[in-house]
């Protein structure tokens, strides 16, 4: 009986270990993320971005973004900067003196972008709505040019 109760708690345990993922698991953010809006009647309705990284060594990064929340306003922003990069994370910290951070999260096939802010109607010094939050697929792995992406 507990050699039974011992096979369940070491499976268990193991099932466990194998389905949450490691933040010891170093994800290599270099690369080119593409995020596409929506074409109807020849506008780009939603967020459409590009994101290039390119990492300069084990806890550092230069980031390139360009973001724009499309149709109607056709709003943009972008910026370059160099950021930590510990846990597959990086955050970039307004520039406008409000408490506003976005928060750059490496998976495997893809980038997570959120934000962390003071004030609810924070926009990180950006438009209402330019950043595009959630998940962007990565496009390439190649090492890409970080330039200003502004158009």
């Amino acid at each position: 009986m507990i050699k039974a109760i011992m096979i369940i708690f070491f499976c268990s345990a193991l099932n466990t270990s194998f389905s949450q993922p490691s933040s010891h698991f170093f994800i290599n953010p270099t690369g080119t993320y593409i995020l596409k809006g929506e074409k109807h009647k020849g506008e780009i309705k939603g967020n459409f971005a590009e994101v290039r990284v390119k990492l300069l060594g084990d806890s550092l990064l230069a980031l390139s973004l360009y973001s724009n929340n499309g149709y109607p306003q056709y709003a943009s922003g972008s910026f370059i900067d160099t950021l930590k990069y510990i846990n597959n994370r990086a955050i970039y910290s307004s520039k406008s003196g409000e408490f506003c951070q976005i928060v750059f999260s490496f998976v495997l096939n893809g980038l997570n972008i959120n934000q962390v802010y003071g004030d609810p109607s924070s926009t990180c010094g950006f438009g209402k709505g330019v950043i595009p939050l959630g998940l962007i697929e990565k496009h390439s792995s190649f090492q890409p040019i970080i330039q200003s992406l502004s158009r």
